[in-house]
């Protein structure tokens, strides 16, 4: 019988609960990918959804799986055909984390997240109305995180190395701290136009017509919060070689690719902010006041990006706003 410390143990079970969760977060992003590519490939979708998104979707959902795959086979290396060796499973794990199963599951994480901060920093991009001056910051983050992404995996895969050995953490802490600052600095810039925006929508139509784009739930996804959230957590465990680390990097592996397919569900949905919401309240030229015109750009926002009819009276202020049941009925998805 293997003796094994306290502490190999929690790794141990806090490695084989993470396994379980992480199985749970994969089958959350089946049914959250299934509805994106429902409404994406619906005829009524196909004026909001593009190539480029449509294999963005598929894309970071065959590299969740690829991740949750390889993850589940080097487990079954560690506990059952490799059981036996000295130390047991946590000396297995520590010296071959080498191993090409655990590579191609590093590598396939890293490429997913790259993909999805590379979508998230096109999210602010569009909800700041086309504004190049908001993505300078998140651009260079983002081009540094992907250095420090590559070093990480090249160090973490060396021989008898690992993602916990001092050469590795001198890199994977700044790749995993700047990842997630520039993901939660874009998602107070996003969720702080949302809330913008909501009050000129308000103003204007009343606080049920911006219900659609600023609602507590339309903010979370479109500003990718999930993936923040869970990477601040993720990555204080990992600083401080807590074991809940590995409670939550599966689902780190999953959320990663579930916050852009989120956004792109909603974008299928005609429920999310585009170009022409922007240009449509602001103008094509205005990031921060509304035009002369303001109402009648608000009126326009409801007629081309959500497919609403509204009835405008020339005496009167009053809105009649009439939504069809298939906008109803996507409504109650998201």
């Amino acid at each position: 019988m293997i003796n094994e410390s306290s502490s190999d143990l929690w790794l141990e079970r806090s490695t084989f609960a993470g396994e379980f969760i992480g199985g749970v977060a994969y089958g959350i992003h089946v049914a959250i990918f299934g509805a994106t590519l429902y409404f994406m490939t619906r005829p009524s979708a196909s004026g909001r959804i593009s190539k480029t998104f449509f294999a963005l979707a598929c894309a970071l959902f065959t590299l969740g799986t690829i991740t949750v795959s390889a993850k589940t086979k080097f487990y079954q290396l560690m506990w059952i055909d490799n059981r036996d060796i000295p130390g047991g499973p946590p000396s297995w794990i520590l010296n071959h984390y080498n191993n090409p199963v655990e590579t191609l599951a590093d590598a396939s994480y890293i490429t997913a997240n790259f993909l999805a901060d590379g979508a998230l920093i096109y999210r602010l991009y569009v909800v700041w109305n086309n504004n190049l001056l908001i993505i300078i910051v998140p651009v260079l983050g983002f081009l540094a995180s992907t250095a420090f992404s590559i070093l990480t995996l090249f160090q973490s895969e060396r021989p008898g190395a690992n993602l916990w050995t001092h050469t590795t953490v001198q890199f994977a802490v700044p790749y995993w701290s700047m990842t997630i600052a520039i993901n939660a600095t874009m998602t107070l810039a996003i969720a702080y136009r949302l809330l913008s925006m909501r009050r000129r929508v308000t103003s204007t139509l009343g606080a049920e017509h911006a219900r659609m784009y600023t609602s507590v739930a339309a903010m979370i996804v479109e500003s990718a919060a999930v993936y923040s959230v869970t990477g601040l957590a993720f990555i204080i465990c990992y600083a401080r070689h807590s074991n809940v680390q590995n409670l939550i990097l599966p689902i780190l592996d999953q959320v990663v690719c579930i916050a852009p397919e989120l956004i792109l569900l909603r974008v299928a949905c005609g429920r999310a902010w585009t170009r022409k919401t922007s240009s449509s309240i602001m103008g094509p030229h205005e990031t921060l006041g509304i035009r002369k015109g303001g109402a009648n750009n608000v009126t326009n926002l409801f007629n081309t990006s959500t497919g609403t009819t509204l009835n405008h009276s020339r005496n009167s202020s009053d809105f009649s706003v009439h939504i069809d049941a298939e906008k109803q009925a996507m409504e109650s998805i998201v």
